[in-house]
């Protein structure tokens, strides 16, 4: 069980915080779009679309059900949806994700649950995540999803994106299953 000093921790590394944050209470349902340029804290039921420039923490027994865009996540409760994420996505021993998800790095605590596709946000420049950062959401949302290899294996416009094939194969060594196999061709000399 994660309590909330231990959530509190892993919420705050690596993501500045504002002077405060907003929040969703355990006895609070919403449904619609939340935009906040602050860090949201997720204690009750929450639905629709959540854009936020800081960090979105799903805290144990809260539900979301949305397409989320934040700096950081971090789920301790239940998420599902789409997320794109221009930093870490994590989740705790009691979280249960259920999603398609972007982002620089995950992180799966023993016990927590992942159900999903996980496209591997890369590139270094600021340029790389420009769709992804602010307000900007939708657009970065569906070059998230529709970003799929071109022919040749090389990532599509905006290719900061891995598909799952592309990850295992760079991780692993071996030939993507989205390239074609190279074919050997014997030169014999003519005489």
């Amino acid at each position: 069980m994660a309590t909330a000093p231990s959530l509190q921790a892993a919420a705050n590394t690596g993501v500045d915080h504002a002077g405060s944050e907003s929040r969703v209470d355990r006895d609070s349902h919403f449904n619609g779009l939340f935009e906040t340029k602050q860090n949201l804290w997720i204690e009750g039921i929450a639905e629709g679309e959540i854009q936020c420039e800081g960090m979105v923490t799903v805290a144990e027994g809260a539900r979301v059900k949305a397409k989320v865009t934040a700096k950081a996540v971090t789920i301790a409760g239940v998420l599902e949806g789409d997320v794109i994420c221009r930093d870490v996505f994590q989740i705790m021993p009691s979280g249960q994700v259920d999603a398609t998800v972007s982002a620089r790095r995950l992180i799966v605590q023993e016990g927590g649950f992942y159900n999903g596709e996980f496209h591997m946000i890369t590139g270094n420049s600021t340029d790389s995540i420009a769709g992804l950062s602010g307000f900007d959401a939708p657009g970065a949302a569906r070059q998230a999803a529709d970003s799929k290899p071109a022919a040749g294996g090389e990532p599509a416009a905006g290719g900061d994106l891995l598909s799952n094939d592309e990850w295992w194969a760079k991780l692993s060594g071996t030939p993507d299953a989205t390239e074609e196999p190279e074919t050997k061709t014997d030169k014999k000399a003519s005489t």
